[in-house]
């Protein structure tokens, strides 16, 4: 059998709906036939139907009950037998071109470009407010994207290099958690460049106290995450707990409209300046929390904000 160009990794969880769209968007790609898809579930019955599509080939690997979020990434590279892992969330929906434009955009890169960050456009209703939601989380990478290097990257909907992933042996496990330490941990080997054309609709959580809930938790565990790899002492955790909550939305507002000056979403952007505030300083908040805590949050919440929470949808 011929290797897979492209290994699609998606983690789901007790949402059927939604796992089953995206197999379908899955299969609907213009390079289905070329493609694995790998679905690594932690629903909590791990005897769970999980949707299939005869045009695809679709592995399913079994975490039922698991939070380890890392463990679950990183076992879905380790079974891929294709040169390119894309991850995505199982809530979005790839155009049909997107796997197309990601394998397309290796082909084209450099060897030393490990990554491929896709452009993304707002899957949940067209409003003010989730617009505006949109710019605050997806805004640095929004379609129209210019080509070329990479504004920013994303967790969970990312694409590498296999091989570059492989080289960290069981170590990916913990940094594969958050995109941000794998990329740390690659230093000058991390590249990442975007594929403009590689269109991916994104849905934002449905309730605006589960987007707060949800910014902050995601800071948390980052923060308790940067202690222990970063191995921030006593004082330098309480010198970031304070600075944390002033410095990074402005830090982060600074990046969005860096990214965005000279392209038509800067006026969403500006728009929207009261929700993305807000949801900048939740996690600011958040990150200051973690920095502070003895003991890190488990991956329960980053498993319910990913898998378990509401999301409002176009479809």
């Amino acid at each position: 059998m011929q290797a897979p160009s492209l290994t699609v990794i998606a983690l789901t969880g007790d949402n059927r709906r939604r796992t089953s769209r995206l197999i379908s968007a899955l299969a609907r790609q213009t390079i289905a036939r070329e493609m694995e898809v790998v679905i690594v579930s932690l629903a909590s019955n791990d005897s769970m139907e999980t949707a299939s599509d005869e045009l695809l080939d679709v592995a399913v690997l079994r975490h039922p009950h698991s939070c380890n979020w890392g463990r679950a990434r990183a076992d879905g590279v380790r079974r891929a037998r294709a040169p390119i892992v894309a991850f995505l969330e199982e809530h979005t929906v790839p155009a049909a071109n997107w796997a197309e434009q990601v394998r397309d955009a290796f082909s084209s890169s450099e060897r030393s470009v490990t990554s491929i960050c896709y452009a993304f456009t707002n899957g949940s209703p067209d409003t003010w407010f989730y617009r505006s939601t949109f710019m605050a989380e997806y805004g640095a990478l929004a379609h129209p994207l210019p080509p070329g290097a990479a504004p920013s990257s994303t967790a969970n909907n990312i694409a590498y290099r296999r091989d570059a992933l492989l080289t960290f042996g069981s170590g990916l496990d913990e940094l594969i958690e958050m995109d941000f330490f794998l990329q740390k941990a690659m230093k000058e080997r991390f590249r990442a460049e975007t594929a403009p054309a590689a269109l991916l609709a994104h849905e934002t959580n449905t309730h605006f106290l589960d987007l707060i809930r949800g910014h902050f938790l995601y800071a948390q565990l980052f923060a308790s995450r940067r202690v222990r790899f970063e191995r921030w002492g006593l004082p330098k955790r309480l010198a970031g707990a304070l600075a944390v909550p002033l410095l990074v939305p402005l830090l982060r507002l600074k990046r969005l409209f860096k990214a965005l000056s000279g392209r038509p979403l800067m006026r969403d952007a500006v728009a929207g300046l009261p929700v993305i505030l807000t949801l900048y300083l939740s996690g600011a908040f958040g990150e200051a929390w973690g920095l502070l805590s003895r003991h890190g949050p488990s991956g329960a919440g980053l498993v319910w904000l990913e898998l378990e929470s509401e999301r409002a949808s176009r479809t």
